[in-house]
């Protein structure tokens, strides 16, 4: 989608401080899935909380935030600057007939003030505000229940144990979206029916969804899917959701609980009641007791994305797939990009670090599927 500059509108997308290294993707990935791309005129700083973002439609930037776990709201950027004389200045060379629909006298509004990493005052914030008094609000105000939101953008940049007197950068902007944080609680693995020991949270089970850019009608496989938190991710997004799993008690429900002070799981844990549970039943199609060192399926197109995450043996023992040579083998080995795994078919998109401990960490690989695999005649 290739798309003049003067065409993109200038947002302001303020994101949550935590999995750094998956946010870059997963707005990425989103911006692709509505439509859109991401040019290299982006202003990213990659550990900052805010990122411009040239879009071409408030459409598009409120599809992003139907979906983004990463980002907590959306901004109609303004004005920005490195000091307060640089952000009026900015304003006040913003066009006023993209300033005027929301200024309109019968309109109502209110302006929030959000600084990271430092604490203001009541009077300070007042004080802010007041000096925005050249702009030509002609609105009412209304705290409760306003028509229009503004909000003044603080930066006093990511150490605490440094801030600033003044910010490193400030913005100004229309409020347009939140994105969907609510949903990793809502979706808490703690509020869940049936978890096990090595259940991925809902955080970064939405992540792994947007980064598979699973969309309605979408059909997705977890080959590891254990007590199936990733497909609840994907069905929420309305795709049809299926895995397998080498456990026969993981995936009939059976066995010992997880939870503390429960010895024995229930009738309601199982794949299919998790997927109940948040009305998502009806996007469940199965789950099946298989080897996935082995190839069971047949021949041909099944799935739009396979979201998974393969066991790796620290909070949980892993169960023997393939040969005793090749799981010896694959443990003698530490991590290098060398080990990225790699087929002629696919092409990697992002590669993810997320620290566990000092020692320990695990990456989120994402591939996308660029052609079709074709058996050599000679093998």
């Amino acid at each position: 989608m290739a798309l003049a500059a003067s065409a993109l509108r200038r947002y302001l997308l303020l994101l949550a401080q935590e999995h750094l290294e998956f946010r870059l993707p997963e707005i990425t990935s989103l911006l692709s899935l509505c439509g859109g791309k991401f040019s290299g005129e982006q202003e990213i700083r990659v550990n900052s909380p805010f990122w411009i973002l040239n879009i071409p439609s408030e459409e598009m930037a409120r599809g992003l935030m139907k979906r983004t776990v990463c980002a907590k709201s959306i901004f109609e950027l303004w004005g920005h600057g490195r000091s307060e004389g640089e952000l009026y200045a900015s304003l006040k060379n913003y066009p006023v007939d993209k300033m005027l629909p929301y200024l309109q006298s019968d309109s109502t509004y209110k302006v929030h003030i959000h600084t990271f990493n430092k604490t203001l005052t009541q009077a300070q914030k007042i004080k802010k505000i007041d000096a925005l008094e050249f702009l030509p609000f002609k609105g009412k105000v209304n705290l409760k229940n306003p028509e229009h939101i503004f909000w003044i953008l603080e930066d006093y940049g990511t150490d605490p144990n440094n801030v600033p007197e003044e910010p490193f950068h400030l913005y100004f902007g229309r409020w347009i979206a939140d994105g969907q944080r609510e949903l990793i609680e809502s979706y808490s693995v703690k509020k869940r029916h049936f978890i096990g020991n090595t259940s991925m949270d809902a955080c970064l089970s939405f992540i792994m969804a947007n980064h598979g850019r699973v969309k309605p009608n979408d059909v997705v496989c977890d080959p590891f899917v254990g007590t199936g938190g990733l497909l609840i991710s994907s069905a929420h997004f309305g795709a049809y959701v299926c895995g397998t799993d080498i456990d026969y008690n993981t995936i009939h429900g059976l066995g010992k609980a997880s939870r503390k002070n429960q010895k024995w799981r229930g009738p309601d844990e199982n794949i299919r009641a998790n997927l109940r549970q948040y009305g998502l039943e009806k996007y469940y199609l199965d789950a099946l007791v298989a080897d996935s060192s082995r190839p069971i399926w047949r021949k041909g197109m099944l799935f739009d994305a396979i979201i998974t995450d393969p066991p790796y043996g620290i909070r949980e023992a892993t169960r023997r797939t393939g040969s005793l040579k090749e799981a010896v083998k694959s443990v003698e080995r530490r991590y290098t990009e060398e080990i990225i795994p790699r087929h002629p078919c696919l092409k990697l998109i992002s590669n993810c670090e997320q620290m566990l401990s000092r020692h320990t960490s695990r990456r989120l690989i994402t591939m996308e599927k660029v052609k079709e695999f074709k058996v050599s005649l000679n093998s």
